[in-house]
């Protein structure tokens, strides 16, 4: 996997309360994301069951490769999911903590 960088660390960021908690700096961009999910089993423990879902939590990652188009090169990465939020119906937003 290449070690190209999806960001500039001299970019500026608006300073917010999120961004000043960041780790990094956050620039936006525009561009095609393709996530792989390597094959694994994650074991957990049942938090709350429904008919329409389970809630659950696990020390495990959810180990995931990267390619992001970005501006036109192509960035392989490694990382972990680390957040999943339904935006709107069928709408993800995914949020990945690459490796070093």
């Amino acid at each position: 996997m290449s070690n190209s960088q999806p960001y500039e660390e001299n970019q500026s960021d608006e300073s917010t309360d999120v961004a000043s908690r960041r780790r990094a700096p956050r620039r936006q961009v525009k561009g095609v994301v393709r996530l792989q999910i390597s094959e694994q089993d994650l074991i957990g423990e049942a938090d709350n069951l429904s008919k329409s879902g389970v809630l659950f939590f696990t020390e495990g990652d959810l180990k995931v490769e990267l390619e992001i188009d970005c501006g036109g090169e192509t960035i392989k990465k490694t990382g972990c999911v680390v957040r999943c939020e339904r935006i709107h119906d069928s709408r993800r937003g995914w949020a990945v903590e690459f490796d070093a």
